[in-house]
């Protein structure tokens, strides 16, 4: 069995909702990152085997195959390929496992796992459309659930917290100290190498996007 190694990551900062990305199409700005990724490591995206990219929402400027639409975005050679995965809130984990799984395997020697999911422009729920198009529930599933329903991911938190004892206090606390220590990372500079700066248009001047929107 081969090893996987992760030579270098990057990303975008991240963003808020209708914040600082919203004009940018998620497809360019994953293709932004590939780009600069390019750059940074002198990678000739020829010798790319694979790019297998995470995204939840598959619809609309996410549909199709947004990871293939990324490579051919960052003007990568046609003969690069590329999947999209969905596992839900953990598709870019599971990103990185297939590309780790196909190193260790001996099907690839150069992949490149990666997220991708604009939430200003393809909203929570998008692909859920309903109507003429169904519901994505069969009726076995709604049958073998039909006493407790399917409890949304508040309902869920909950149940989670009954069974490991975890106090609302508990959960405050640790919240604020996670935006405290990104805040603290941030001054300290501890994700410039990581965050690939991102021009946006303010008001007719562009500007850098350099740092997590998301802070408080």
């Amino acid at each position: 069995m081969y090893e996987a190694v992760i030579v270098d990551a990057v990303r975008t900062p991240g963003g808020r909702r209708n914040g600082r990305l919203k004009d940018w199409h998620p497809a360019a700005l994953a293709a932004h990152v590939l780009k600069a990724l390019e750059e940074r490591n002198n990678l000739d995206p020829a010798l790319v085997d694979d790019v297998v990219m995470g995204c939840v929402m598959q619809v609309g400027q996410q549909s199709l195959n947004i990871g293939r639409s990324a490579v051919l975005a960052a003007g990568w050679p046609e003969s690069v390929p590329s999947t999209t995965v969905d596992r839900q809130c953990g598709s870019s984990q599971q990103a990185i496992h297939f590309a780790a799984q196909g190193v260790m395997a001996g099907a690839y020697d150069i992949v490149i796992a990666a997220g991708v999911e604009s939430m200003s422009n393809v909203p929570m729920g998008s692909s859920v459309v309903g109507g003429e198009m169904g519901h994505p529930f069969p009726p076995a599933m709604l049958e073998r659930y039909s006493e407790t329903g399917l409890p949304p991911q508040g309902i869920g938190a909950d149940m989670i917290s009954d069974e490991y004892n975890i106090s609302r206090e508990d959960l405050d606390a640790f919240g604020a100290q996670s935006q405290q220590r990104a805040e603290q990372a941030t001054t300290e500079g501890r994700f410039d190498n990581e965050i690939i700066p991102v021009p946006i248009d303010i008001d007719g001047v562009t500007e850098m996007h350099t740092v997590d929107e998301g802070i408080r």
